[in-house]
């Protein structure tokens, strides 16, 4: 073959010729030494293959990035922007991977983490078309049957090289038993990063506990919906939303996904 495309690499040439492979952790490669990494990811479009040049950060057995992800046309709301549901579901994904991966990291019943709380969501600013997200989380806290995960959410205009934070969130999940979902696993420790990490997250346990307490208690009175409500009234802004659940709707489990979009 001749021309500009015999010139051209592939990635699994590129993948191929570089010396001292070290790691290979899903879509991401990383090489030892002052070797660049090499981040792969195919995109929703067909043909299309994002490349970035930035050094991935070290694993760590309780943080984790997930592969950038384009954002489309039809991930856009009447605004023009991306959907928060899409965000939500990208944010509720890397939590669900991150928590998952750590409560089967020992020897025991195989498990997936439900998502029991979402704690905390800040919209810090639009991510827009054409823009690619990336999506970090890390298990910040475990107790013995629930795990605390902070996600961060970046954009990124590969236009100009532009990043900003876009979204913070704070989840928490606990370990179901793949053979009997009403059976809650214990979560293995985590090791924490610096002194008083520990005492910090049972701080934040202790008081999402609570509120989970009192907004379950809040939860008995039912809002009935108010027939030819009058204008200009808390009734009249009430809305409702029918979807019918289909499978793609929901987790291995067979319960809606808590950050699905419908």
């Amino acid at each position: 073959m001749s021309g500009p495309a015999a010139e051209t690499p592939s990635a699994i040439q590129i993948c191929r010729s570089a010396p001292t492979l070290s790691k290979h952790t899903g879509s991401s490669f990383s090489f030892s030494g002052s070797r660049r990494a090499l981040w792969r990811t195919f995109c929703p479009s067909p043909g299309l293959l994002l490349f970035t040049s930035d050094v991935l950060p070290e694993a760590h057995p309780a943080a984790s990035p997930l592969p950038p992800r384009i954002m489309r046309p039809d991930d856009a709301n009447v605004a023009g922007n991306v959907h928060g549901g899409t965000i939500l579901k990208m944010i509720e994904e890397a939590g669900a991977i991150i928590s998952t991966r750590h409560c089967n990291s020992q020897n025991g019943e195989c498990c997936v983490a439900a998502l029991a709380q979402v704690e905390r969501t800040d919209f810090l600013s639009p991510m827009c078309i054409g823009e690619v997200a990336h999506v970090s989380a890390e298990i910040t806290y475990t107790s013995k049957h629930s795990v605390e995960v902070q996600v961060h959410v970046m954009s990124e205009n590969i236009l100009t090289g532009t990043k900003k934070l876009t979204n913070k969130a704070t989840l928490w999940y606990v370990p179901l038993s793949l053979k009997n979902v009403d059976k809650v696993l214990e979560v293995p420790p985590v090791v924490y990063s610096r002194q008083g990490q520990e005492e910090e997250g049972r701080k934040r346990y202790e008081a999402q506990k609570l509120e989970r307490m009192e907004t379950t208690w809040r939860n008995g009175d039912i809002v009935q919906p108010v027939l030819n409500p009058e204008p200009n009234t808390v009734s009249y802004s009430q809305s409702s939303l029918i979807h019918l659940v289909g499978p793609s709707d929901c987790t291995l489990h067979g319960f809606v996904h808590g950050g699905k979009d419908p």
